[in-house]
């Protein structure tokens, strides 16, 4: 989670370096123009900001700059790799929470994902009270309770924002395509299904095909899925989507078997946040950058460089 000064530290550079206004800047980082305007003055009366920033966030901040102008996005969060990598999870995860306090505004929608950084990203939350939020899940989840599976991840940002919840009650992924259309069928699931293709905002991880992964991890899918994946040429998936290195929705039942909003009613959602880091996460995060189903990207300075190096 970036802290005080780090955000000052943003805006100054935002502002001083790179001629921004205080308008665009308070949009872009979800603060009030009375805030910017503090950061600023903070920054000139403190000596904080120099053509060549002194602070290794100045990195960070380059590489925000470089993927936005590259893949189109509104806006992107890039914190600094930590130095064990098992830890990037846990770091993204805090961060996402942070960037999402910051857009998320009173009596918006939140429609949610679930993996381990988004079961992170519960303690990067600003914590609030009757502020009018709804939080729904964006796909099934699992049988068995735990801190990963989508319901409980979806319980725990609801509780965090004093939010209400609507969950998705279907399994991540139904057993043929014909069990599929009946869970989408069927009016408890049409509702949350809409209720998600409403709302204003949207957070999801994303998950590739090693057997770690959530997907093959908890049995949501089998070796014949991600053999046939892989053939099919898939590099993993956002928003449950698979897809190619080119960002190309693959053509798969797995695809169809899932049961959840289709590609283009995700991207119908404003704001589509993405959070993941890591070597094993570039492909599928280069895939959903040229894809159109991410509109912010929130990751670590490593894979950052590595998504900018062709």
């Amino acid at each position: 989670m970036r802290s005080d000064r780090e955000l000052k530290l943003w805006v100054g550079w935002l502002h001083l370096v790179e001629g921004a206004t205080q308008d665009s800047i308070a949009q872009r980082l979800g603060l009030t123009r009375a805030k910017v305007n503090r950061y600023v003055a903070a920054c000139r009366e403190e000596g904080l900001i120099r053509v060549s920033i002194d602070t290794s966030l100045r990195f960070c901040f380059e590489a925000e700059r470089e993927l936005m102008a590259r893949y189109g996005l509104p806006a992107c969060y890039i914190v600094p790799t930590p130095a064990e990598r098992e830890g990037t999870a846990s770091v993204v995860g805090a961060a996402a929470g942070a960037f999402v306090s910051a857009q998320l505004q009173p009596r918006q929608t939140l429609a949610l994902g679930w993996g381990r950084t988004l079961d992170a990203s519960v303690r990067g939350l600003e914590p609030r009270s009757a502020a009018g939020n709804v939080i729904v899940g964006l796909m099934g989840g699992l049988a068995r309770a735990g801190s990963i599976n989508p319901y409980d991840i979806a319980a725990r940002f609801a509780r965090k924002l004093d939010a209400a919840c609507y969950y998705l009650i279907a399994p991540i992924v139904a057993e043929s395509v014909q069990a599929a259309e009946s869970f989408r069928s069927m009016q408890m699931v049409r509702d949350v299904l809409a209720r998600a293709a409403a709302a204003e905002h949207a957070l999801v991880g994303a998950g590739d095909l090693r057997q770690t992964s959530m997907d093959l991890s908890t049995g949501v899918l089998g070796p014949r899925d991600q053999q046939r994946l892989e053939r099919a040429g898939a590099v993993g998936n956002v928003f449950g989507i698979y897809l190619s290195a080119d960002g190309q929705v693959v053509d798969d039942e797995v695809n169809t078997r899932r049961v959840q909003l289709d590609p283009a009613a995700i991207r119908r959602i404003p704001n589509r946040m993405v959070a993941a880091g890591g070597p094993e996460k570039v492909a599928i995060l280069r895939a959903a950058l040229v894809s159109g189903l991410c509109t912010s990207l929130i990751s670590d300075l490593e894979t950052a460089r590595q998504l900018l190096d062709e």
